[in-house]
């Protein structure tokens, strides 16, 4: 049997979220139960504590990725491509929509992503794993039965978000990690690094406590004494 996660405990667990959110995963959360998510506190606990961080426990504008970056930003997070925020606009220019010419350029030929088409700013991060390129939505959504390169926007849609999670780990294979208490491997499975890892552990510990009251069937060890 899987754990049960109440609406209360949702709602603990994701405090910003909105009640669309919540209500979706009171009423469909049979998803994460048939890929082994909420077969052990751990799993449950890896998965939401990645989502937490992802979207900011579902509270994410659209559960949608923020591409408005400013020149200087974009320099900053690129630096090896870019020397300053003038050479961003040098190269993309300042006009509205300058930023989807720049997630085009850099995520093409990347994440199964198109060079020379909008796949770079038309597969940025959605839902809660926020999912990623086109390659990552051809896979998650045909996990879960939905066209997600025809349509991204289903993927921040509340009444997927079950499915959507359930389908990413599935995909990344996360179990695995979770059940050797390998909390780092798991995060750099979920993004290919190991960005955010220290918030994404001070969300797992702030959870703990509300996935252990969760009613069990087995015994497993401590989430915290088994993360490496």
């Amino acid at each position: 049997m899987p754990l049960h996660v109440s609406e209360a405990n949702w709602r603990s667990l994701f405090p910003d979220a909105s009640d669309s959110v919540i209500q979706a995963l009171v009423e469909n959360s049979e998803p994460l139960n048939q890929v082994g998510i909420t077969e052990t506190r751990t799993r449950l606990a890896f998965a939401l504590a990645n989502v937490e961080h992802e979207c900011n426990g579902y509270s994410l504008t659209n559960l949608t990725e923020n591409i408005g970056y400013s020149a200087k930003r974009m320099a900053q997070v690129w630096p090896k491509r870019f020397s300053s925020a003038a050479d961003v606009v040098a190269k993309y220019g300042s006009d509205p929509g300058w930023q989807s010419k720049a997630f085009d350029d850099i995520y093409g030929n990347r994440m199964g992503n198109r060079p020379g088409t909008n796949d770079g700013s038309r597969y940025i991060g959605r839902g809660g794993p926020q999912v990623t390129g086109r390659d990552g939505y051809r896979q998650v959504g045909k996990r879960c039965g939905l066209d997600l390169v025809e349509d991204p926007e289903l993927a921040t849609l509340p009444e997927h978000q079950a499915a959507i999670l359930a389908a990413f780990w599935e995909w990344k294979k996360l179990n695995r990690y979770a059940d050797r208490g390998q909390f780092t491997k798991c995060v750099r499975a979920w993004n290919g690094g190991t960005n955010g890892l220290a918030d994404r552990k001070q969300r797992l510990k702030g959870n703990d406590p509300i996935i252990k009251r969760l009613k069990k069937t087995v015994r497993i060890l401590p989430i915290l004494d088994q993360i490496s």
